[in-house]
């Protein structure tokens, strides 16, 4: 009886150290326990403040929307370098139309006509500014990747954003999955 006891306490042993490991190696969850000192009289309190903390941290990663990203340059996205400067220099909220946009999106050709666009931008720091598109209104869309081919008499793309980064004068645009599962039929 007390070998299959001993066993089982191995057993359990090596199922907790593998628990254990994971943590410890897994990059994502790193500082998921991790409990650093500090100078203050409530130091338990901040442990499980700490603990918490980085729990609810994971927790809000796995809840985020999933989304695709492309990247476009500058000059697809703004048509001149005014309207450039007063969305992306003064965080000037603006309404403009764009005669034409052709990207990729995972291995389909989109091609749209006279977009309206509203873009609500705000300053991460010196390089980057993120750019709120809560309207994307486009004619005449076309999705193609070879096999399937559609066409769109409009296409609302609104509740996707951009982070611009001037050093690049690039715009990566986030496009929530369910917002393009809509047109692309994945």
């Amino acid at each position: 009886m007390t070998k299959k006891k001993n066993d089982r306490n191995t057993i359990y042993s090596l199922t907790l150290l593998v628990i254990i490991s994971v943590f410890i190696t897994n990059p994502y969850y790193s500082t998921l326990f991790s409990v650093y000192g500090q100078a203050n009289s409530n130091s338990l309190n901040n442990a499980l403040s700490h603990i918490f903390g980085n729990i609810t941290k994971a927790l809000n990663g796995l809840t985020r929307q999933p989304e695709y990203t492309i990247s476009l340059d500058g000059n697809q996205i703004f048509p001149n370098s005014t309207l450039k400067e007063n969305i992306i220099e003064k965080n000037q909220p603006s309404t403009y139309d764009i005669k034409d946009l052709k990207y990729n999106l995972q291995g389909f050709n989109v091609t749209a006509h006279n977009i309206k666009i509203h873009v609500n931008p705000s300053r991460i720091d010196t390089t980057k500014t993120r750019v709120d598109i809560p309207l994307m209104l486009a004619s005449n869309v076309t999705v193609t990747n070879g096999v399937i081919n559609l066409n769109y008499n409009q296409v609302n793309l609104g509740s996707i954003y951009g982070i611009y980064d001037k050093t690049t004068d690039k715009m990566m645009v986030h496009i929530p999955l369910v917002v393009a599962s809509k047109y692309l039929h994945l």
